[in-house]
């Protein structure tokens, strides 16, 4: 059962394809909706500590030249703006996940044939019975089997 309150867990998928072009797929516009959508109701996004670290990875590589020497995606202003707006959006980030958490990460990961990075997302969206928002089909799949 979903909570009456807008919530949803993103996963850096889902989030990255509403703000990088490049990293959509051809899916931004449907991301860009929800999340303006959930904005828009007051809502919140939830991650756990894991999606900042896949965020700051995938931003650094996009304003890093390329080793074939050919630029980067975004240049060190772009990507500063692009740290300012997403540290304005109402982003709850989940504690340190405690030894109960990460077990039941782990089994998820296991059952689920999932990635440990994965799972803690599935996993928390399971938790709170919140909505889990991502573009990766077996964590999608897995989420779906609920």
């Amino acid at each position: 059962m979903e909570k009456e309150f807008p919530v949803a867990v993103l996963d850096a998928s889902y989030f990255l394809s509403a703000i990088l072009a490049d990293f959509s797929d051809g899916k931004s516009e449907e991301a860009k909706a929800f999340i303006a959508d959930l904005i828009g109701k007051n809502g919140q996004i939830v991650v756990p500590q894991l999606f900042w670290f896949e965020i700051g990875n995938v931003l650094v590589h996009a304003a890093r030249p390329k080793k074939d020497g050919s630029p980067a995606k975004i240049t060190r202003v772009q990507l500063a703006a692009l740290e300012r707006n997403i540290a304005a959006l109402p982003i709850y980030t989940d504690p340190q996940p405690d030894a109960e958490i990460r077990l039941r990460i782990r089994d998820i990961a296991l059952s689920e044939g999932l990635s440990y990075y994965d799972a803690s997302y599935l996993e928390l969206a399971r938790r709170d019975s919140i909505v889990l928002k991502t573009w990766d089909e077996a964590l999608q799949a897995a989420y779906d089997t609920k």
